[in-house]
């Protein structure tokens, strides 16, 4: 009898590698394909025949796949590149959270005349998503450039200020306790002090053990980074920039290019092979459709946020040493 999960998870594979392949053909990126393929298997109509809306393999891979991802971006990122560029990466973080913010929150408001929703709002148009910024990067060949690094560096400290909003909203609808949300700096000071620990000790923990493949090397390597983005999320700071730091650390622990490089490419292969496309199909799956049909909202939440980001990097120039075309880049 054949396993339901394991037809399930060729027929992902199949959609995602079909409409990619289709949308590449016609210029288009993969990712909004495989979107795409998510919407298409959502629809009624497979209902019953491949369940996938809450299916528990779907929504675990997803999750893989961010993390191996974020990994991944944490990898290919040279700090060295964009150290005399820490207060660029401050600053657009900050603006970038803190413009979109107001003005979703004044937009909702007017809207819908409820702060709690003006809030949800404002929060909703500050965050930005760093997975998928990192695989348009990557597939673009910019990641390792010094403005593909400093956006991925700005979105990570910009996670710390989504987390901020998360607990100030479960607080306000009483899902959490103002104990819990006075904890939070605690946490992330907690984390920051392990990762500084880490920093120092990987080196030598690596050298500790004497692989003899490149493929031992690879599993040392990825159970390190899921360790930490494991202590990331204990400390409720979230598997994403734990992710993401497990890369940077992983970088500084292995002494050897080679095997750098190798330990990359054996993960670049497994992420974008296997478990991406799960993450794609996932965000289609849960894709609102009845926006659709309310255009007015579609466009409206558009034009504030690419109007909130753009004005939100150009707004730091006089205190930037980047030029007006390259803030715009990072703002896009």
């Amino acid at each position: 009898m054949l396993d339901p999960n394991l037809l399930l998870f060729f027929v992902v594979i199949l959609f995602a590698f079909v409409f990619g392949e289709i949308f590449s053909r016609f210029h288009l990126p993969r990712i909004i394909g495989q979107i795409i393929a998510g919407l298409v298997l959502g629809l009624p109509f497979w209902a019953g025949i491949f369940p996938l809306q809450n299916n528990t393999m779907v929504l675990v891979l997803s999750e893989v796949g961010i993390i191996f991802l974020l990994i991944l971006t944490g990898l290919e990122i040279d700090l060295k590149k964009i150290k005399n560029c820490s207060k660029e990466v401050l600053l657009i973080s900050f603006s970038s959270v803190l413009i979109p913010f107001v003005l979703g929150f004044v937009f909702v408001f007017l809207m819908y005349d409820s702060l709690l929703f003006a809030f949800i709002g404002g929060a909703a148009l500050s965050v930005s998503s760093e997975a998928t910024k990192s695989i348009a990067l990557m597939k673009k060949g910019v990641l390792e450039t010094k403005l593909g690094e400093i956006m991925m560096l700005a979105g990570a400290i910009n996670i710390i200020f989504e987390l901020v909003f998360l607990s100030l909203l479960l607080f306000f609808v009483g899902e959490t306790s103002g104990n819990d949300l006075a904890f939070l700096p605690v946490e992330v000071i907690g984390f920051l002090a392990a990762v500084f620990i880490a920093l120092r000790l990987l080196p030598k923990f690596v050298a500790l053990f004497k692989q003899e493949s490149e493929d031992e090397y690879f599993s040392l390597a990825l159970l390190i980074a899921l360790a930490i983005a494991f202590l990331a999320s204990l400390l409720s700071l979230g598997t994403i920039i734990g992710a993401l730091i497990a890369g940077l650390l992983l970088r500084k622990a292995f002494k050897s290019e080679k095997i750098e490089h190798a330990i990359e490419n054996h993960l670049r292969v497994l992420t974008f092979a296997l478990v991406i496309p799960f993450f794609h199909l996932h965000i289609g799956l849960h894709f609102a459709g009845s926006l659709v049909f309310n255009p007015l909202i579609i466009f409206s939440v558009l034009a504030i946020a690419f109007a909130g980001k753009m004005f939100a990097v150009l707004v730091i120039k006089p205190k930037s040493r980047l030029s007006a075309h390259q803030l715009t880049l990072v703002g896009w």
